[in-house]
């Protein structure tokens, strides 16, 4: 009785372009992670945070932006937490910073609004080019 030779598996594209994909995030978020706390540490303390971005700009004003970030985040810490994900707001909120040409920034919200959605949504938007 003679043997087939086996076939090669032809890997699924889809598939593989995922798990890559979501390798890639996984180490840029690492990284970020490591930048992040290089930062403080060469800093010394968060409140010095800010000053890193705005280093000629007077430390009142820099003082002003950095706690105005911080209640950015407290609304942005409620709305994760909303028992109701409500990705109808996000979307507004997204067609407004991309009618305003926010263009990245209105991405990064299609991200997070997608997560609320159906997968088969999700992948019709990444059809689209919606989605990054």
């Amino acid at each position: 009785m003679t043997t087939t030779p086996e076939l090669p598996v032809i890997p699924d594209t889809v598939a593989v372009d995922r798990a890559l994909t979501e390798r890639a995030v996984t180490s840029a978020d690492m990284l970020t992670g490591v930048l992040a706390a290089a930062t403080l540490d060469v800093l010394g303390q968060p409140t010095k945070l800010p000053t890193v971005l705005w280093p000629d700009v007077p430390q009142e004003v820099v003082t002003a932006i950095y706690e105005h970030g911080l209640r950015v985040g407290y609304r942005a810490g409620r709305i994760v937490s909303a028992p109701a994900w409500e990705p109808q707001a996000l979307d507004r909120l997204r067609t407004a910073l991309a009618d305003a040409g926010y263009q990245a920034m209105a991405r990064r919200v299609a991200v997070t609004s997608s997560h609320g959605r159906h997968r088969a949504d999700t992948e019709q938007d990444i059809a689209r080019g919606e989605h990054e």
